[in-house]
């Protein structure tokens, strides 16, 4: 996700994008500890998506 697509997303969308990628977040580290993901690296960059997302989303609210 780039940084540009973010700040075109409304607050609604943001805060929709934010849950539903916590939700994936926590269903790959599940399914990773019971078996090993093909590609791990999924688990960092939806982190990270994450934390991009909450930032402007934080940005906004002020």
């Amino acid at each position: 996700m780039n940084n540009l697509d973010i700040k075109k997303f409304s607050i609604h969308d943001l805060m929709k994008k934010i849950k539903q990628y916590q939700k994936d977040y926590q269903n790959m580290k599940f399914h990773h500890h019971v078996k090993a993901l093909k590609n791990p690296m999924k688990i960092r960059f939806l982190r990270r998506n994450i934390a991009k997302l909450k930032t402007e989303y934080n940005k906004r609210n002020q």
